[in-house]
């Protein structure tokens, strides 16, 4: 007999069904890793090559309360990326590594990329979802980045303390002009910047936009290019495009395939065969987050699953005494 077909996800509401007929049959224990086991394995099979998997629980959903939850990239990843590049046979230079994140530390994603580089010759980062900041800037270190047909990058410009650093500069240059130009009675309105916010941040702006277009333009060109030096203009307008607050407005702002295409740099689109892959391995990652405490995961298809677990406990306030009640009697 031929072996059964696999299960397989292409919508979201298929996840969906498949939670609803798990809970009528009494919910019977699922390797969900295996489920993912058997997406990954059809992509190394399409593409000849290992597979690596590096996402988080992203975007989350809303809190009744702000909750700060750990998906950034951050230095706890190292490990994980040393697992991930130990799990690759030493006689492979090329693999494909799936990543969805918002982003997070330069100094973090820097670390992450002296592990992969001097590991591997060859690197396709395939993005099914969104690749956002910091994110983007570990794309820029592969050969080439894939993009499902949905999916997207975002700017680089970065953050201090959720705010945009473009944006807090220009609250400071607004505030000195001011002063300047209408003088003392004008320092009312920047009061609340001013007391927020420290000159010592300012700087701190400066360097991280300085680090985030150096560590682009670095990458971009060692790896991506390999040191090609017709392409430094292309490098240049492609950093300047992705760092460029005034054209973005928002750190957030998806960069899909057809607002990166002109820049020339080696992004592409995902083909007929590996789309559907892609999209299923996201459905099938965003499921098991959204029913297990796990916020990422570090993943192969060598048996290599591990992550990190987060729990939000939202405590209520008690319900308001009746003020009617009667004491009661003694």
């Amino acid at each position: 007999m031929p072996p059964m077909a696999r299960q397989r996800f292409t919508r979201v509401s298929d996840w969906s069904d498949f939670l609803t007929k798990l809970q009528k049959e009494g919910n019977p224990e699922v390797n969900l890793y295996q489920l993912r086991q058997n997406c990954y394995t059809e992509i190394e099979k399409l593409r000849k090559c290992p597979l690596l998997v590096y996402a988080v629980k992203f975007p989350l959903p809303p809190l009744p309360q702000p909750v700060p939850v750990p998906i950034s990239i951050d230095l706890e990843d190292v490990d994980g990326f040393i697992d991930l590049a130990d799990s690759v046979a030493a006689e492979t230079h090329k693999v494909d590594v799936i990543l969805h994140s918002p982003g997070g530390s330069p100094e973090a994603t820097e670390r992450i990329v002296s592990i992969l580089r001097p590991r591997f010759e060859y690197i396709s980062f395939l993005i099914p979802h969104s690749a956002y900041s910091a994110a983007t800037m570990l794309a820029f270190s592969g050969d080439e980045i894939i993009l499902q047909s949905n999916a997207c990058l975002g700017p680089i410009d970065p953050q201090i303390n959720g705010i945009p650093a473009r944006a807090l500069k220009r609250g400071f240059e607004n505030a000195k002009r001011a002063l300047k130009d209408e003088g003392p009675e004008s320092l009312p309105a920047y009061v609340p910047l001013l007391e927020k916010h420290t000159l010592e941040e300012l700087e701190i702006c400066e360097d991280y936009d300085v680090l985030s277009k150096e560590l682009a333009t670095e990458w971009l060109s060692t790896y991506m290019y390999k040191c090609d030096a017709s392409k430094k203009g292309i490098i240049e307008e492609a950093v300047k495009f992705f760092s460029d607050y005034d054209t973005h407005r928002t750190h957030g702002r998806p960069l899909t395939y057809g607002k990166l295409k002109h820049l020339n740099l080696n992004i592409q689109l995902d083909d007929s065969e590996l789309s559907p892959l892609l999209r299923e391995a996201h459905i099938l990652l965003s499921g098991f987050f959204n029913i297990t405490p796990f916020i990422k995961v570090f993943e192969n298809n060598q048996g290599l699953s591990w992550g990190k677990q987060f729990q939000t406990i939202i405590k209520k306030n008690p319900p308001p005494a009746n003020l009617h009640d009667k004491p009661a009697k003694t």
